[in-house]
């Protein structure tokens, strides 16, 4: 009875045939072109109601792709324009269940209710730190709970976020392979969090995946790889690197090692064969 899935999803339930009228008109919005603008703004008006909640969140349990698609873009864009409005409790229990649904589903869906899940953590939480103790987020694999702390500078206001920069920095650390390359989630969430004021120092382990991740997409290519993360490895970095608090003396002959032994790496996977010659010409 304490699991945070629990809480009643705090809307007006809607009746099954409401929900049968809202899937019809999804469905003749994508297969009928002649009513494509009545649907849409039956769509849009029911968007704004009360039942809008509720009928999403069942919406995307359909056997129709396009209206699990549709209920996504309803819950971004209700959570986006309304969630503010919402007593904590209740935006609780709808972070609660979006966390529940993002497991499994298609990248532009989970894409969908992740910024909606931001948006309504924003309004259920005092904070980011309050994220790990929700058992739907703590359910969810490593890389979508990324995935949601690098969306949430994009739902929360930049003065509420800057206290947690170090909790945050230090949970994303905790969800990533240092050895490694960091993947698009990783890169494209430190870049998001940067900006809130995060020098080479405040990154710190994750200097080096960062680092890895410039390297040419090369000859271990994942077929399956979203997008290539050194542009947003780059930008990371790169704005880590103009914060005027970098370096603090007492550290900085540590972190100039660990930078330099993460430029030697990047350079002999980058440039093997340069790298190689270099050697030689140095032995």
């Amino acid at each position: 009875g304490g699991r945070a899935s629990s809480l009643c999803v705090p809307t007006v339930a809607m009746l099954p045939e409401q929900l049968q009228n809202v899937e019809a008109a999804v469905l003749a919005m994508h297969r009928e072109p002649s009513r494509a603008a009545e649907c849409d703004r039956f769509l849009q008006q029911f968007s704004r109601s009360e039942e809008a909640w509720s009928g999403a969140l069942q919406l995307l349990g359909s056997v129709h792709p396009e209206c699990r698609l549709a209920s996504g873009a309803m819950l971004h864009l209700k959570a986006r324009r309304d969630a503010s409005s919402l007593a904590s409790v209740d935006a609780l229990a709808l972070l609660s269940r979006c966390l529940e649904a993002l497991s499994g589903t298609a990248r532009t869906l989970r894409a969908q209710l992740t910024v909606a899940a931001a948006h309504l953590a924003s309004r259920a939480l005092a904070g980011p730190e309050g994220l790990p103790a929700l058992p739907a987020f703590a359910a969810l694999p490593p890389a979508q709970r990324v995935e949601l702390l690098g969306s949430l500078p994009l739902a929360w206001p930049p003065e509420r976020l800057r206290t947690s920069l170090p909790a945050v920095l230090a949970l994303l650390t905790s969800l990533v392979d240092t050895e490694a390359a960091a993947p698009l989630s990783v890169a494209a969430c430190a870049a998001a969090w940067q900006p809130l004021g995060a020098d080479l120092t405040d990154l710190g382990a994750l200097v080096r995946p960062l680092a890895l991740a410039l390297r040419p997409h090369g000859g271990d290519r994942d077929a399956q790889a979203e997008e290539w993360p050194a542009e947003a490895a780059a930008e990371a970095l790169c704005g880590a690197l103009e914060v005027a608090a970098f370096p603090p003396s007492a550290s900085a002959t540590e972190l100039s090692r660990s930078l330099l032994t993460s430029l030697s790496d990047l350079a002999s996977l980058a440039l093997p064969h340069a790298a190689a010659t270099a050697a030689t010409a140095s032995a």
